[in-house]
């Protein structure tokens, strides 16, 4: 089997039809994956073991189990209890429930390396400890994890691939339907990732230069 270069080409259009839905998938995953660690790194890091019990057990269990095993979960479970969820909305909340467990820890990690005695500073200063928390500690830890954050980000935009399983028509879906047309294999997937290539390097830039413009206002 020849590899034909412009078979790229033509497949291009089809993968960039799909190319939308990636992009909406990751910043939605994204965007709600940080928003939703806050309150579990909050429990996991309560002296309240009503609190902190099940938030390490809610870590443990996400990254412990694959991404596309808990998209299932979610969009056959879901159907067999009577509610249907669209393959967008299963794969989305697979992805935001598995990834706010890995930021949960990053954001731990941040957390710790400012370390106890800002959060003692502010509340030297009359702060009540969520004002704290919330001033003083978290806006520091916030700078020193943007680069795992980015990593983090990456992963996300990888894994949306697999809600093609759902019939969700991202790249990688639109890429498996035109492989079934054409018997293009190589062609196809190496346009894929490509752009997959290209996604992720926007990412990645984009957050270099948050990281930048941060390290440079202080």
């Amino acid at each position: 089997m020849v590899f034909d270069p412009a078979m790229m080409w033509r497949a291009l259009p089809v993968l960039l039809a799909g190319l939308q839905v990636t992009v909406e998938l990751s910043l939605w995953a994204a965007a709600l994956s940080v928003l939703f660690a806050v309150p579990v790194v909050l429990a996991r890091l309560s002296p309240l073991r009503v609190l902190s019990v099940p938030a390490v057990s809610y870590i443990q269990i996400v990254r412990n189990t694959p991404v596309l095993v808990q998209m299932y979960f979610f969009y056959f479970g879901f159907a067999m209890a009577g509610l249907r969820l669209s393959g967008f909305t299963a794969g989305l909340l697979a992805l935001v429930l598995q990834n706010a467990g890995y930021v949960t820890e990053i954001y731990r990690a941040g957390i710790a390396a400012v370390g106890q005695r800002q959060r003692e500073a502010g509340l030297a200063l009359g702060m009540r400890p969520l004002e704290a928390f919330r001033i003083v500690v978290f806006p520091q830890a916030l700078r020193l994890v943007i680069a795992p954050l980015t990593n983090q980000f990456v992963v996300i935009i990888k894994d949306t691939a697999l809600v093609s399983t759902l019939s969700v028509a991202e790249m990688t879906f639109n890429a498996r339907l035109l492989v079934d047309r054409t018997a293009a294999a190589y062609e196809v997937f190496a346009t894929l990732a490509v752009l997959y290539l290209a996604v992720t390097g926007v990412a990645a830039l984009a957050m270099g230069v948050v990281e930048w413009r941060v390290r440079e206002a202080h």
